[in-house]
């Protein structure tokens, strides 16, 4: 029997498969083949191909095309994520432009909001001049219904006693004799100031004669002031006669005269129930009718 090498061992072999491609004999082990197997091939013995030429012809193929296809994915996918890059930038730019929309609406809201704002403020102006107003014409008149009456502080109270007569001889000591016939009527009030002597108000009959009170009082004050001891009490308190004043004027005079004295104004007085003051004699007369009026002495 011949002998050959084997194509895939290069060791002897006596019998063995042969591929007709390499055109060799190989031991059936080497072949992949079993001896029964071979011998049932029958005719197609003629085509039988050994496992190393299947391995070297038919593996390659597999994988080069995958080979191919994963750097073709590769390169898409480079492709894709150099794509991607400008999305980023479109990202950050979106994102601005969300802020940028939120913060325009809330300027916008904020807009709405100081424009009601306004309007509250502007209706709430108009409220505070017309409150101003009622309360300026509810003083007038109420300054108005007391036009004809003197209010007169310093003077004792004691039980029992007899207001015409203490007016009396008020009108007696400045010179303004006083008939009954003349007052309407003369009371005490109440005061704010525990501690003052509630004042003694006199209501005359037309302001004519209230007008001509105040005018003597005042100028008798120029020599010698009234007192409490000319109407037989034992102190000497100054007695004051002046027009009565709302409570509102009396505040506004108070403050008028602190102001007139910082600004070093020389004179102060009040007329026919209203307030005046002058910084020097030949100064203008400045009329204060209410707070808004203290920016002129000031």
């Amino acid at each position: 029997m011949d002998t050959h090498n084997c194509g895939a061992c290069g060791e002897l072999l006596s019998e063995g498969p042969h591929c007709t491609v390499c055109n060799q004999e190989l031991h059936f082990h080497c072949a992949g083949i079993t001896e029964a197997g071979y011998c049932k091939l029958g005719g197609r013995k003629s085509t039988w191909r050994c496992v190393k030429w299947k391995q070297t012809h038919s593996i390659q193929p597999l994988l080069s095309p995958r080979i191919e296809s994963d750097a073709l994915i590769l390169k898409e996918t480079r492709t894709l994520s150099d794509k991607l890059v400008p999305l980023e930038y479109l990202k950050d730019e979106v994102i601005a432009l969300r802020f940028k929309n939120k913060f325009n609406d809330k300027i916008k809201d904020f807009k709405q909001r100081l424009v009601q704002v306004e309007k509250v403020q502007k209706h709430a102006n108009l409220i505070q001049t017309r409150l101003e107003k009622l309360e300026q014409e509810s003083n007038s008149a109420e300054q108005w219904s007391r036009m004809n009456n003197v209010a007169i502080k310093g003077v004792p109270q004691t039980s029992g006693e007899n207001l015409f007569e203490i007016i009396s001889k008020i009108g007696s000591k400045i010179q303004y004799p006083i008939t009954k016939t003349q007052v309407n009527f003369v009371t005490r009030v109440p005061t704010c100031e525990r501690e003052h002597k509630k004042p003694i108000i006199i209501c005359f009959c037309n302001r004519y004669v209230k007008e001509d009170f105040v005018a003597a009082a005042r100028y008798a004050s120029k020599t010698s002031h009234p007192t409490s001891s000319n109407l037989g009490f034992v102190d000497n308190n100054r007695i004051y006669i002046n027009d009565h004043l709302t409570v509102h004027n009396k505040t506004l005079l108070s403050k008028t005269k602190i102001a007139a004295v910082e600004m070093n104004f020389r004179y102060g007085w009040v007329k026919h129930a209203k307030i005046h003051v002058r910084k020097i004699d030949k100064s203008h007369i400045i009329m204060v009718k209410s707070e808004r009026d203290l920016s002129k002495i000031v």
